[in-house]
């Protein structure tokens, strides 16, 4: 007898494309694992399905902490554990896979994983879209007050950065590919001599340095695979991603690392 494929559970729209697609991607994977799950010659498709749908469940892990990080949220702390547990859980069907060696079993994974995730989007993630689809879009990003670090050279570079996603979300809009490229090749020159230049401030300084460079090295790391993934349109990377990114480097990490540190401080050699 053919097992029955679980009934996929569409996650409501976010408001913010990218995360969509994500969603869209991590359902479609479970299908996948559904499949794999049906085949009774051993466990190594399912246990490649299943390892598949965890690295893009991380990733969309880490793009959502981006997000709502950069859309002002308070509960990262909280919410970074609740991802955390929902891949402890699939690390641990990952190593026990031999337990899971019937098409049932395998698909009573399948409907936890599924639920799980559905509870995990619906229940938490659902308070933050209202405020996440207010700050999406392809509205300039606003230089203000709230993000002055006090430190000249700091918020010159920020100033900078600011700027250059601004003619990066109006070439995007506008198509024009060559300007896009050209544009993204200098927000990540500056960046990385941005990135530098606060590591080696913070190393003068006896600040925190390993903290602040283990978050810069996650955030280029980040970036750095989601603009060469598969069907992100540079717009959705653009308006509804690294908008977020910068807010949450600037009003984040560095309010929170330099923030009121030394006024007029100049930027080490």
């Amino acid at each position: 007898m053919v097992e029955a494929m679980p009934q996929a559970h569409s996650i409501p729209p976010s408001g913010n494309p990218l995360i969509d697609q994500q969603h869209a991607q991590l359902n479609a994977l479970i299908q996948q694992a559904a499949l794999a799950a049906r085949d009774g010659g051993g466990p190594e498709p399912f246990g490649a399905a299943l390892a598949e749908f965890r690295r893009v469940l991380a990733r969309h892990f880490a793009v959502e902490k981006v997000i709502y990080s950069g859309a002002g949220f308070d509960a990262a702390a909280s919410h970074d554990s609740a991802h955390a547990a929902i891949l402890r859980r699939l690390d641990g069907i990952l190593e026990s896979l031999d337990s899971f060696a019937t098409p049932a079993s395998r698909h009573l994974i399948l409907d936890e994983l599924e639920q799980t995730l559905l509870d995990h989007e619906m229940l938490e993630d659902a308070a933050y879209w209202d405020a996440v689809r207010a700050h999406s879009g392809n509205s300039p990003l606003k230089w203000t007050g709230l993000m002055v670090i006090g430190i000249d050279w700091v918020d010159d570079q920020h100033h900078r950065m600011v700027d250059l996603f601004n003619r990066l979300s109006r070439a995007s809009r506008d198509h024009a590919h060559a300007d896009c490229a050209d544009l993204m090749r200098q927000f990540l020159e500056l960046t990385r001599i941005h990135f530098a230049a606060e590591e080696r401030y913070l190393e003068a300084s006896g600040g925190p340095l390993s903290h602040h460079r283990a978050e810069h090295a996650r955030m280029l790391g980040q970036l750095d695979e989601l603009a060469a993934a598969d069907g992100h349109k540079l717009g959705v990377l653009v308006d509804h991603y690294l908008r977020f990114w910068v807010m949450e480097h600037i009003l984040g990490i560095d309010r929170r690392d330099l923030g009121g540190d030394g006024q007029g401080a100049r930027a080490p050699g």
